[in-house]
């Protein structure tokens, strides 16, 4: 059983000789099972945040008067499991349609009470929230191998506004999403945009999105499940063209769900599972004495 994820189960077939026979040829791989969409078909959630500064110190931040209050906020937690420390910061959470006419919505919210700049990666002295909105939909990226040591982390190309619809529906949202932000509720606590501005044009808007846009780790499909033959895995889990392999991740679903993929993944693994049980209360094949060896079959 392969369980690495949407990233590391493809690098670790490819680098084992199940893949896209060119691939793996050019990095001195023996090719064992020819299997071209091994490390295609990623697709993830392409995600912008709105950062409000604002000169409250109610949100989570640094600050002279900020770290001074968490010091009791951190015997609050410490003492009882209560107070701002027991937060998770992605306080909310929300799905929009771009248009009321779309039967499904294909943006997602994330509302964080702190300044979230590049997951954290950039930190800003002061206080402020986030909002976060991403695309549930579209451009489809891949996974290759950077060389055949599995050591090695493999290249990632999300290929992000390869398909024009990312760039569009991301500044609808952020549209939508200020309006949720001039709400009477929000608007009191004033503060600014960081990277953002109301009177942006357009094309400025667009600008800053693309230069500020990124993942919000939802990758899937870059071992895509389905009936047909250049599926990477069977409706059981199968890996095609080898036995005895089954693989149980993210990796395996044939396109991305509109929201979180944690419990989808979660039930993979128990599907999986009985998968795996039912296989092996199948009445097992005797081998006769001069009889021909029995097939391997996957379990």
């Amino acid at each position: 059983m392969l369980a690495a994820g949407a990233f590391n189960s493809p690098q670790l077939l490819m680098c084992s000789g199940i893949g896209p026979t060119v691939h793996l040829q050019a990095h001195g791989i023996d090719v064992l099972h020819d299997a071209p969409e091994v490390g295609q078909n990623l697709i993830d959630h392409v995600d912008f945040t709105i950062n409000k500064r604002v000169s409250s110190i109610e949100p989570t931040g640094f600050s002279v008067r900020g770290i001074a209050r968490m010091v009791p906020q951190f015997v609050t937690f410490m003492r009882h499991g209560r107070g701002m420390l027991s937060s998770n910061v992605a306080e909310a959470g929300g799905f929009l349609k771009s248009k009321p006419t779309l039967a499904r919505p294909d943006l997602q919210l994330h509302f964080c009470a702190a300044l979230v700049d590049d997951h954290n990666r950039h930190m800003h002295w002061g206080h402020g929230y986030s909002l976060h909105v991403c695309v549930l939909r579209f451009s489809r990226g891949t996974v290759t191998l950077a060389s055949a040591d599995a050591r090695e982390a493999p290249v990632i190309d999300p290929r992000f506004f390869s398909d024009a619809r990312d760039l569009d529906l991301l500044e609808e949202g952020v549209q939508m999403a200020r309006r949720i932000l001039d709400a009477p509720s929000l608007a009191l606590c004033g503060g600014r945009e960081l990277y953002t501005r109301p009177g942006q044009t357009d094309e400025q808007l667009r600008q800053t999105i693309a230069g500020h846009a990124d993942t919000i780790y939802h990758p899937v499909a870059t071992c895509r499940m389905g009936g047909d033959a250049r599926s990477v895995v069977d409706p059981q889990l199968r890996v095609r063209g080898v036995a005895g392999l089954r693989i149980v991740d993210a990796s395996v679903m044939p396109t991305l769900i509109g929201g979180n993929t944690n419990s989808p993944t979660v039930m993979i693994g128990e599907r999986a599972a009985d998968l795996i049980a039912a296989s092996r209360r199948e009445p097992q094949a005797v081998e006769l004495p001069g009889a021909a060896a029995p097939t391997a079959s996957a379990v």
